[in-house]
Parts: C-alpha cells; structure tokens; sequence
C-alpha cells in the first residue's frame, strides 16, 4: 500500500517553497486558518488516500499561489493601485439562482468577471489576450475530464466551465477561509471556527487579490458571486464599502435537499464514510446560521446596498427581471447584451435535457415542518420574494 500521503503543516509549507523557490508567502493570516483545516481533516473527516492527497494538493497550491502572488506585487506594486469600484457581489442561499444570475452576467462584456482557471492557480497574470486560452486553462480541462471519470453524478448536480464564471470561493480558500472545505469534507470543527472568524484579513486578501487579477482590465466592474457572503456581510462591506450586493431567494425546501444532495456527492469523492442523514443536518444548521446572521445584518445596518430578487421571478420572466436589476446597478441593459443573453439561456435549457438532478426530502432524514422551523425568521422577512 502507498504511504499515507502528510497532511502535517510543515510538509505543506516547506513542499510550496521549495517547489516554487519562494520565501516570502505575505501575510500570516492564513496559519489558523490551514492549522484547523488539517486538524479537523484528520480527526474527523476520514478521508481516504485520494481524499488526503486531494487536500494535501489543494493546501500545497494555497500556499503556493500566495508566493508567488507576493513576488508578482513585489515586481509591481503599482498592482496596489488598482481600483475596485462598485463590486457586484451576488448571494443568496445554494441552489438559488446565483449560478443562473451569474453566468447572465458573463455575457455582458463590460464587467469584469472571475474565471473558473484564476481562483483554481496563479498562472499567468490575466490579460485580454489570455483570459480564455492559456496552460492554466488546459489543466483545468484535464482535472475536470478525470473527475468526470470519478464522480459523473457531480456534474448532474453541478456543471464546471473551465473558460466560464466561478465563485470567488477559491479567493477565499488561498486565505484557508473558506466554505468549500467543509463542502467536501465532513468538519466540525473547522465548520464552527469558521462561523466565528474575524474575516477582516481573508476579505483584505480577497480585494488584495482583485488587484491583481484586475489590473490589465481598468475601468471594469467585477462581478462576483459566493453564496457564503450571506454569513459575513459585515466584513465584505468593511472592505468593499461601495459594494452592491444582489440577494436571491427560493424557498428553502427546494434550496436545502438540493445542496445536501450536491455536498454528499462531493464529500463522496474525498470519503468512504459519507453519512447522507448527519451531512443534511450539517448543512440545514449552517444555511439557517447564515440566513439569520444576514438578517440581523441588515435589520441593524439599513443599506440601499442589496437588492432582494426572487428566483422565482428570475426563472420566470429573465430578461424583465434583469433588466431591473441593471437599472438598479445604473447600467445600460443594451439590446446587444440582452441578445447575447437570450442566446445563452436558450442553450442552456437545451443542455438541460438531460437526466435530471435527482434528490428529495426523505432521503436526507428531512421534513417541511424541521426546514421551515429553522428559517422561521428568513420565511417571515422575504415572504414576497418566496
């Protein structure tokens, strides 16, 4: 049998700088971060040899792009100039629509938006003409080709576009803050050092981040999407103080078994031991969490800031609703872009033909009583958008 693969924070550190001869990683925010990363991992995520070679990896490259990130602004620290004016940021709850909205977006052009190649590695420093063709991409187009062989069920649930729109989890995860660790690993510890952090310095990192990505593309608007954004809007207007946030919402009986089906699917990857029943419980406390801390966010902060939508509407009536969502962002919704997103969507409907992602509450040890009993304070605030 192949040697455990070492999830120790010294092996991972030292295996960054040696593979990219680099010393200087920037700030030591992310420490914690890592240290209760491969703590919970190991004590209670049970991973098999892919599993921990998979974190292993992922942590190596975290590490990784911080080094080299901080050699790229040590050549360039007129990168620290950059801008970043009036972010878009859209949330809401999984399987609300914010894949839908996002990809709307990408049509248009005029903004700026996160590739799914840039929150994956530090490459080449995103320019025009490499945005959508470059050796990060054809990577990317591997790694997803065998994961396909490995997980085909994940890509019912959840589609990956190498050259198209990604959340800024990644951003996140290069700070060892992030939601997508306990997506796929079975956590608790981390999940509840997660839900208390202060997140001022992985939200400075973040926006440190945008600089650099955002440098060859002045004068654009970043749009960005990460439904965790929901349990720390305190901080992300800290840092983004001019940011227009865009909240969708859907019912959470449809949203919950959804995303439950989707993170027993991806934690099946890394695990033999994925428990459907206790994984559904995991992600029903931590979506109510989330959903009531942004509640008491903006019930003590009253902020012209966030547009509310509803899925619903959006699925609907698309190009109507998105027409008043780019009045609202004081943008011009051309003729030019809603054809570019009409073609998209009818594309996108004929992709779906396919077989169905298929899940229900049973399945999960859920009931319509236990959901809206935990969203009892998000059922009684955005009832006229449910």
């Amino acid at each position: 049998m192949p040697s455990k693969p070492s999830l120790s924070e010294q092996y991972i550190l030292d295996a960054a700088r040696t593979s990219t001869g680099l010393q200087d990683w920037g700030s030591d925010s992310f420490l914690e971060g890592m240290h209760m990363l491969l703590e919970s991992s190991l004590n209670e995520a049970r991973l098999h040899h892919f599993g921990r070679k998979f974190l292993q990896k992922g942590c190596i490259r975290a590490v990784k792009d911080r080094l080299r990130l901080e050699k790229v602004v040590k050549d360039n620290p007129d990168i620290l100039n950059t801008p970043i004016e009036k972010p878009v940021f859209i949330l809401g709850l999984p399987r609300t629509g914010t894949t839908l909205l996002q990809n709307l977006f990408f049509q248009d052009d005029r903004f700026r938006h996160l590739h799914y190649w840039e929150q994956v590695a530090i490459g080449p420093q995103p320019a025009p003409d490499n945005l959508k063709d470059n050796y990060i991409i054809d990577s990317c187009n591997t790694f997803i080709s065998r994961l396909k062989k490995i997980a085909p069920e994940f890509f019912i649930a959840h589609d990956i576009q190498p050259r198209g729109p990604e959340e800024c989890n990644g951003l996140m995860e290069r700070d060892f803050s992030s939601i997508i660790y306990i997506m796929l690993r079975n956590i608790p510890t981390y999940t509840e050092w997660f839900q208390k952090r202060d997140m001022t310095s992985t939200y400075e990192y973040h926006r440190y981040q945008l600089q650099y990505l955002g440098y060859h593309f002045k004068g654009k608007r970043w749009v960005l999407k990460a439904p965790v954004h929901l349990l720390f809007l305190k901080y992300l207007f800290k840092v983004y103080p001019d940011a227009q946030i865009l909240q969708l919402h859907r019912d959470p009986l449809k949203a919950i078994p959804s995303m439950s089906s989707l993170v027993v699917i991806s934690r099946g990857i890394h695990s033999d031991h994925v428990n459907e029943i206790e994984t559904a419980e995991q992600l029903l406390k931590l979506m109510s969490h989330n959903i009531n801390q942004s509640i008491a966010y903006r019930e003590a902060q009253v902020s012209g800031q966030i547009l509310d939508i509803s899925f619903s509407e959006l699925v609907k009536d698309t190009m109507t609703t998105v027409n008043k969502i780019y009045n609202w962002l004081g943008v011009d919704f051309t003729p030019e872009t809603e054809t570019s997103m009409s073609r998209w969507l009818g594309e996108s409907k004929l992709k779906q033909e396919g077989e169905p992602h298929q899940y229900s509450l049973e399945q999960f040890g859920l009931n319509e009583t236990r959901i809206k009993d935990c969203f009892a304070q998000y059922y009684e605030r955005y009832t006229d958008y449910i």
